[in-house]
């Protein structure tokens, strides 16, 4: 276990990721998905869900990276609740995710906009844009306070 800490450590020293940065990426609220796209598919194409406009009742998502190298994605599409975990690489700026069955996705170059509280996951063939799970919560209280004052 002190093995995998210190690997973890180490990758944070790396070019691509701040002590601040890895801090917010840890956080322990986590991170809600915003918007999903497949860029290189010839054709852009947004996921309907998460198409940067929330949409609650029919979808949301958070992801949530532990200290300790483990991850949780807590989908909610389609009327039924997904969720995987499993272990996280992080190597300077790229992630990879290993979940519950063994199974690698990434790497993903991340890019964190601190004062945002924005972060976004690329590859080639996807773009994921996610909010931090406090700030995006924020958000839509005010939406929803503006909403009943008018």
């Amino acid at each position: 276990m002190r093995g995998i800490f210190m690997f973890f450590f180490a990758a944070a020293l790396l070019p691509g990721i701040s002590q601040d940065q890895l801090k917010l990426l840890q956080d322990p609220g986590g991170w809600e998905y915003i918007t999903v796209t497949d860029p290189d598919s010839g054709i852009q194409t947004t996921h309907t869900c998460f198409d940067g406009r929330p949409h609650p009742e029919e979808c949301s998502g958070t992801l949530t990276f532990r200290p300790d190298g483990t991850f949780t994605k807590d989908i909610y599409i389609h009327h039924q609740r997904v969720q995987r975990h499993g272990n996280y690489e992080l190597n300077g700026d790229q992630v990879a995710f290993y979940d519950e069955l063994g199974t690698r996705d990434g790497p993903y170059t991340v890019a964190i906009d601190s004062a945002k509280s924005r972060m976004t996951l690329d590859m080639p063939q996807i773009h994921i844009a996610l909010e931090l799970k406090s700030a995006y919560r924020k958000a839509m209280r005010k939406a929803k306070s503006a909403e009943d004052e008018l």
